[in-house]
């Protein structure tokens, strides 16, 4: 069985030193959505317009299989934008 790492990227790297094993390529991306829902929902609060965010599924050759990119982008026809709760993200 195949094992797959998920390493995400937010300015700061996070390394899946693990990795999971999973049968094929299809129940990785199913895993990595479940995984990024996750950890975007404990960030909500922090994440701000202009954020981006990544997700990059590797294989055990340490070799990129597929990424998840999230970028949060204000219209610009928005009178104003909210502010993150900064005292919540540090």
């Amino acid at each position: 069985m195949p094992r797959f790492f998920f390493n995400t990227n937010d300015d700061v790297e996070l390394w899946d030193d693990e990795g999971t094993d999973l049968p094929d390529l299809d129940a990785a991306r199913r895993a990595a959505i479940r995984y990024a829902g996750e950890l975007l929902r404990e960030a909500g609060p922090c994440v701000a317009f202009g954020d981006a965010w990544q997700l990059r599924a590797s294989d055990a050759s340490e070799g990129v299989v597929f990424t998840i990119d999230v970028k949060i982008t204000l219209n610009q026809a928005a009178l104003s934008a909210p502010s993150r709760d900064v005292a919540r993200c540090q």
